[in-house]
């Protein structure tokens, strides 16, 4: 083992004029240190201080840079207390006053050196706030987000080197707002931040500054920035920060009040910052649009960073960390998870795998499957209860003709996101019967996706109404709901209608609004009754798999109509 401890060897100086007068520096400054470790100790350590003192390039120090160095060392617990260890016991005052370094690389001394020199001072305090020390969680326990990370490591070197950056008047930034989605990461970012630098770390809620109390808040936040000055260097971290830095009202409320005057301390507080304090504000929130200009403004917490849905890359490093210790069967292809879990947080994804893990272990084995994981990706999308719907033969039937209306439209639809299976669960409470497509990040759209979208969400009641006809079920409800709105979007907001713009939705404009909306929804209902009744057998077949298996994917659909080529003739729209 290699054990490096840096000795700072101190001598008065003769000359006034280019060093330190001597009757400038108080001999109480000096302490002859014993040596416990005997006479080869201290014949390495007298070697090592000849070989320092031969190099050309001394370093002539002050008091003050003394000072300052010691109260650095002091801050890190390193308590030196001006202590110097002599080379020789020779008086020193004919000596220049240098600052040496020297590094004792010798396992024998140094389970001697552990117990000697070096005391812990007790950290400072406080009733409401903890202060984390010896974070081992790093970036690398963060999977993939690279471009996040390497503006978070930035910030590092922010807090490290500030004067590289004061160098160029660069101007330092005070902290930071992690936003985006719940459940993408953003506290344990910080949490990895905090790691990865080194730094003391002080999370909080924004709820922890509000009380039934006039005047908590305001001094809760003074005591937590008094306690990250007693930690230097030191980031703090208020996660759900719009609790407290909303946007003022105004409106009298005893309530409103108590937060503006939190915010008030907070800005105080951020305004006394200096650019070497060493201390660094992270904030996180998923509703950046609350916060108060006067919180975000350049020379607050002017750097943003928006940490969004995983991307395939992230996904499979996320899936890698999690899977990890959980034994699952061959079958399940990781690449295959990746594509499928596209839209969902890390958490989510956490959360998917552990519940599998712990279904398997429920049942006594000790692999998850891809039914355990199938299931619980049921319960997370529509829900689960421990008592089955008690439907009857008939409304299985419709709920089967149904879904497999919204399916086999999603499979012949070039535009949309790809269909990708078909459950029937009579154990949710919200929906027995739902088909899945493939989530996607983009959050722009065609129109002919749209309209497409909009074919699928009416091709379940049309399946209805062409093998039962007017004897149709409630089960489009929904369905109808989601596809108002789309339609209403689509002529209203996205220029999608007869006309592009609609200035007022006066009386004068409704008719016209109404009559693209229903010409929208008709066009697309057409479109869905051609292919599914042209798909009538394929239909049929598909709902009585699915009836039987309560499970079809989109594979197995695309298998029946590719060895039954009279499926293929049929659906030639």
């Amino acid at each position: 083992m290699i054990f490096g401890v840096v000795f700072f060897c101190l001598a008065l100086t003769v000359d006034a004029g280019f060093f330190i007068d001597k009757s400038q520096v108080s001999r109480s400054l000096y302490k002859k240190v014993s040596n416990p470790y005997g006479k080869k100790y201290k014949e390495h350590l007298n070697r090592k201080i000849q070989e320092e003192r031969q190099l050309k390039n001394k370093y002539p120090v002050s008091k003050l840079y003394f000072e300052q160095q010691l109260k650095r060392l002091n801050s890190q617990n390193i308590s030196l207390q001006y202590n110097t260890i002599l080379n020789h016991d020779e008086s020193v005052q004919d000596e220049p006053l240098f600052f040496y370094e020297v590094f004792v690389d010798d396992t024998d001394f140094s389970n001697s050196y552990n117990n000697h020199k070096r005391k812990k001072e007790p950290p400072a305090k406080s009733e409401n706030f903890e202060v984390v020390r010896d974070n081992t969680f790093k970036f690398g326990d963060v999977g993939g987000y690279h471009n996040v990370k390497s503006e978070l490591l930035q910030c590092i070197d922010l807090l490290k080197n500030f004067e590289k950056y004061k160098k160029y008047n660069v101007r330092i930034p005070k902290g930071l707002i992690l936003e985006g989605p719940p459940g993408t990461g953003k506290t344990l970012f910080a949490k990895a931040l905090a790691g990865e630098s080194g730094c003391a770390f002080i999370p909080v809620s924004g709820s922890d500054f509000q009380e039934k109390y006039v005047g908590i808040g305001s001094s809760r936040m003074k005591e937590l920035f008094k306690l990250a000055n007693q930690n230097i260097p030191c980031i703090i971290f208020i996660d759900e920060i719009d609790a407290v830095g909303r946007k003022r009202s105004g409106d009298g409320e005893s309530s409103s009040n108590e937060r503006d005057s939190t915010l008030n301390s907070l800005l105080v507080e951020l305004d006394g910052f200096k650019n070497n304090t060493g201390i660094f504000l992270i904030a996180a929130t998923n509703r950046i649009d609350l916060l108060d200009p006067a919180l975000t403004r350049p020379g607050r917490i002017d750097k943003k960073i928006f940490i969004g849905l995983p991307d395939s890359a992230t996904r499979k490093a996320i899936l890698d960390i999690h899977i990890q210790g959980k034994p699952h069967e061959k079958s399940i292809k990781i690449d295959e998870l990746v594509l499928f879990l596209e839209g969902m947080t890390g958490a989510q994804i956490e959360n998917l795998l552990n519940e599998a893990m712990l279904n398997a272990l429920r049942h006594d084995r000790t692999e998850f499957t891809g039914k355990d994981f199938d299931l619980v990706l049921n319960k997370m999308m529509v829900g689960w209860q421990p008592n089955e719907h008690d439907f009857t033969s008939d409304i299985i039937d419709h709920i089967a003709i149904h879904e497999m209306g919204h399916a086999i439209v999603g499979i012949f639809s070039r535009h949309h996101s790809k269909m990708t299976k078909v459950i029937i669960n009579l154990s949710s409470p919200k929906s027995p019967g739902y088909t899945v497509f493939e989530s996607s990040t983009a959050n722009i759209y065609t129109r002919e996706s749209l309209f497409e979208h909009l074919m699928i969400l009416l091709s379940g009641r049309i399946a209805e109404e062409i093998f039962y006809g007017k004897s149709v079920t409630t089960g489009a409800l929904n369905d109808f709901e989601e596809a108002l709105k789309l339609a209403e979007k689509m002529v209203l907001y996205y220029g999608m209608g007869t006309n592009v713009i609609y200035p007022s939705t006066s009386d004068k404009y409704k008719g016209m609004i109404d009559s693209d909306i229903t010409e929208l929804i008709h066009k697309a209902y057409n479109s869905a009754e051609i292919i599914l009744t042209k798909s009538k057998m394929l239909l049929k077949e598909t709902s009585e798999i699915l009836k039987r298996e309560k499970y079809l994917d989109a594979e197995t659909i695309q298998e029946l109509i590719n060895k039954n080529h009279k499926y293929l003739a049929e659906l030639k729209v």
